[in-house]
């Protein structure tokens, strides 16, 4: 099994494979540490700062994507500044935004990209201008802002053509395309692309060209145009065969996509054994998950259970090793934005002392100086006294600041614990003992029937471990202030029926009857993926203190300016003491009626959910008599 940290390192130069135009993963390794070592080597015995720029600019090019870059681009832009190197700088300051945006701090790129910007503008730079609009259309898009994202590529498409960029066309429309497509624009979508194809059919580069056509299949594939797609689709497998197997992995996605549309469906099947071989090669969780769902949707309305089952098995175990990926990235990430900011706060609290340091000083040079009159001595530091006053004043307030930050950092730090210490306790322990399990296999110690007995506790340990990771992926997000509501319009009755029928073939479900009461014409305006998890996470609790042939029932009240909905249950119930702890700000679970082990988490992201969509939740129980949750949403 690989560890967690391999797979971090893995998710990181596959990135850089795919990124990167030409990339052969056979000896990028080993060049890029040479040439990364030659470059380091030759900056720190560069005897000029003219020469530490150039190299130490070219060093973080080669290491772009990897997280040693970081520390070296401030020192780089330094230079530049210092050097009026104005090209230089807002280059870096670029690439320095491309790393923060792969950590996911969207914010801390926007800024670096806009500074970029002025600097390229004040420099009369078209290229560099160019690439910041794009930049920062990208993160306009990547926040569904398309209308303002749009309006950022055509400035910089006229930049391009300012100079006659053909690359930074190129790139630039292949960036407006999925823009165009987003508002609806199609037509408009299709020519764009069609644009960054002829560029790259002219410049005769092979591999952006396939993407770029790739791109348009799927373009087209969303417009439901599926009659000339699987051409430009296959290009892009063959090539990826040979020199991209995670492009091939991708290209086989969008085959299977195809092939399901058009109703060949075993061709699809076929393709999705191809793609299981790719990524045990090439491992790459974002496309393999698309195909799993894909597949398991298949069998699943085919009414192949087993099969169904088996790619349902096969998508947890990916959702998981992306959830875990996702949870050291986003954490990660956090950590380099507070140190950015400790940083900056330190470095102005510097700058302030300095000039506290400096303004002492020429007072008590001008007192020297003008001791021959008493008045213009006590005029002196009567404003003197006045300025220091201001400045102890303000450096109070600093360090008031810095304490206040400092207190967040911590908080965040307990959070991380706590997260953490789920993922040591709650998830090591069925990982384990499906290691434990495979171990047996492989040395032929496990019979069928004691294999079969063990499959609904590793399903149901399995089940557990995805609902946890991604109640901590969503809890963390809110925890760090970093989730936004999308209310919308839906069906409440479809919303609960898709649960309902989803735990029913889940390692949750213990032969229970699940019953949906929630009228059908019933229309809410609420965010709907928040309310999923809610329905979920009540659920789960549900079957998780309920027996076979025990009743689960959903149900719906009307009210003047609000619905309340409840999920009652007829399971063993609990105390009043164990329910007063609930949607506390601690943790607080108990072990099901099959011993299932819980953390709680559950229950405070569901508050947490339900207040996002303005409402209240809060318990009945009884010992021996069940239990109900219940949630209200306003009607509008």
């Amino acid at each position: 099994m690989l560890k967690f940290s391999h797979i971090f390192k893995l998710c990181l130069f596959l990135f850089i494979f795919l990124t990167i135009p030409g990339f052969s993963f056979g000896n990028y390794y080993e060049e890029y540490h040479t040439k990364a070592d030659s470059l380091l080597n030759l900056f720190q015995n560069a005897a000029s700062e003219r020469k530490k720029l150039d190299l130490l600019s070219e060093l973080v090019k080669v290491i772009h994507y990897s997280d040693s870059a970081q520390k070296y681009y401030p020192e780089a832009i330094r230079l530049a500044n210092k050097l009026q190197d104005h090209d230089l700088e807002a280059q870096n300051l670029n690439r320095l935004g491309v790393y923060f945006r792969n950590m996911n701090l969207q914010e801390e790129a926007l800024k670096l990209y806009e500074e970029a910007l002025q600097i390229s503008e004040k420099n009369n730079n078209p290229v560099q201008i160019g690439h910041s609009l794009n930049n920062i259309g990208q993160i306009y898009f990547y926040r569904d802002f398309y209308e303002e994202s749009l309006e950022y590529y055509k400035a910089a498409e006229l930049q391009f053509l300012k100079v006659g960029d053909k690359e930074g066309l190129a790139y630039n429309y292949n960036g407006m395309s999925p823009v165009l497509g987003a508002l609806g624009k199609n037509k408009e979508a299709l020519e764009v692309i069609n644009k960054a194809i002829d560029i790259r059919q002219e410049e005769g580069n092979e591999r952006q060209l396939l993407v770029s056509k790739f791109n348009r299949s799927v373009l087209l594939m969303s417009m439901n145009e599926f009659a000339s797609v699987e051409e430009d689709i296959m290009n892009l497998y063959h090539y990826g065969l040979i020199h991209d197997k995670i492009r091939a992995i991708h290209a086989l996605e969008k085959l299977i996509e195809l092939k399901l549309a058009t109703g060949n469906v075993s061709h699809a099947i076929k393709l999705a054994e191809e793609a299981k071989v790719l990524h045990a090669e090439r491992p790459n969780s974002e496309s393999i998950i698309a195909i799993y769902e894909m597949m398991y949707q298949l069998y699943f309305d085919l009414g192949d259970t087993a099969e169904s089952k088996k790619y349902l098995s096969l998508l947890d175990q990916e959702k998981e090793i992306l959830s875990a990926e996702r949870i050291k990235n986003y954490l990660a990430g956090l950590t380099i934005k507070k140190q950015k900011d400790e940083i900056a706060a330190l470095s102005r609290e510097n700058e302030l002392m300095q000039s506290n340091q400096k303004f002492k000083m020429y007072i008590t040079f001008a007192l020297v100086l003008l001791a021959f009159s008493l008045f213009v001595a006590l005029s002196i530091y009567y404003r003197s006294y006045k300025k220091e006053v201001y400045n102890i004043k303000k450096l109070k307030e600093k360090r008031e600041q810095i304490e206040r930050q400092a207190a967040e950092l911590n908080r965040l730090n307990i959070e991380k614990d706590k997260i953490f210490s789920i993922l040591a306790h709650d998830l090591k322990a069925p990982l384990d003992s499906l290691w434990g399990m495979v171990r047996l296999m492989n040395e032929d110690n496990l019979s069928q029937e004691e294999f079969e007995s063990y499959l609904p506790v590793l399903s149901q340990n399995l089940g557990n471990n995805s609902m946890l990771l991604e109640n901590l992926l969503i809890w963390s997000r809110s925890q760090m202030k970093g989730m936004n509501t999308q209310f919308s319009k839906f069906n409440l009755y479809k919303l609960v029926e898709q649960n309902v029928n989803f735990l029913n073939g889940s390692g949750f479900y213990k032969g229970q009857i699940l019953e949906n009461y929630i009228p059908k014409s019933i229309e809410i305006e609420a965010d709907r993926t928040m309310l999923e998890i809610v329905f979920r996470n009540l659920l789960t609790n549900a079957l998780k203190f309920t027996n076979s042939n025990d009743k689960i029932t959903v149900a719906l009240e009307e009210e003047d300016s609000f619905y309340t909905i409840s999920v009652s249950d007829q399971g063993i119930g609990m105390t009043e003491a164990g329910l007063s702890k609930l949607f506390g700000n601690d943790f607080y679970s108990t072990a099901g009626t099959h011993q299932e082990k819980g953390t709680g988490l559950g229950l405070l992201l569901s508050k947490e959910l339900v207040k996002k969509n303005r409402g209240e939740i809060w318990a009945k129980s009884q010992i021996g008599s069940g239990s109900t949750f219940c949630f209200t949403l306003p009607k509008s």
